[in-house]
């Protein structure tokens, strides 16, 4: 069996050229054929190149792009659904309700010291420093106190050019007629401390059951700081 020496073409043996290629056969196809099996086949043309992947398409090759709002391999997340606004309103209202609740009990126990169960007393209105009580005049009938007592004196007084003027009007309600009586006045301070004294005869007489008055009876200079001036009776003579 003869072959082509260029392309390996299996011949017939009586060809003048190759009926693949066109190559001139030699003119004993018998020494060619020798000639060309003691000669190894060429080898098979090696095979096409495979296309290499790349991100850079070829030129000429279909390209088809996905939409960058969809990236490929990446689940795209739900649609978020609309807001439940009676949802929300319902909720909020639960928790100012709460916290609501919270706070009235926080502020009651606070308000008790702690115990919700406690009762606070309420308070009570503190005494007020009062002045120490003004002592009553001294002296006066040491044998005939019956007949002191059932004497009445009402005194007004006044302060005028640093002086005390009292306008007195005394009452007899025993039943002796009274020639005179003393009158004995005394100056307190704000703090019912005794400034000063002074005392004053009341002449009469005045008869039982009668009254006599006495206008701007001067009883002396007006003490410094004087609040309070207190006059009594200390001292009666009956009528001989």
């Amino acid at each position: 069996m003869a072959f082509c020496s260029n392309c390996g073409n299996q011949l017939k043996g009586n060809e003048k050229f190759c009926a693949q290629c066109g190559t001139v056969l030699a003119s004993k196809p018998s020494e060619t054929a020798s000639a060309s099996a003691s000669v190894p086949a060429p080898a098979p043309p090696p095979a096409p190149p495979q296309p290499i992947a790349s991100n850079h398409p070829l030129p000429g090759t279909p390209v088809h792009y996905v939409p960058a709002s969809q990236p490929i391999g990446v689940p795209l997340p739900p649609p978020a659904q609309p807001a439940n606004k009676n949802g929300m309103l319902g909720t909020i209202l639960i928790l100012a309700l709460v916290a609501g609740i919270a706070y009235y009990f926080y502020d009651k126990s606070h308000s008790n010291g702690g115990n919700p169960q406690a009762n606070t007393p309420p308070s009570q209105p503190q005494p007020q420093p009062q002045a120490p009580p003004i002592p009553a005049p001294t002296g006066g009938n040491s044998g005939n106190a019956a007949l002191l007592q059932s004497q009445q004196l009402d005194a007004q007084w006044q302060s005028a050019n640093g002086f005390i003027v009292v306008n007195a009007k005394w009452t007899n309600s025993s039943s002796v007629n009274l020639a005179s009586a003393t009158m004995e006045c005394d100056q307190y301070d704000n703090g019912g401390t005794d400034l000063s004294q002074f005392r004053m005869t009341l002449n009469g007489p005045t008869p039982p059951q009668t009254w006599s008055s006495y206008s701007n009876v001067q009883m002396g200079e007006a003490a410094n700081g004087v609040n309070k001036l207190v006059c009594n009776l200390v001292h009666v003579t009956p009528s001989n």
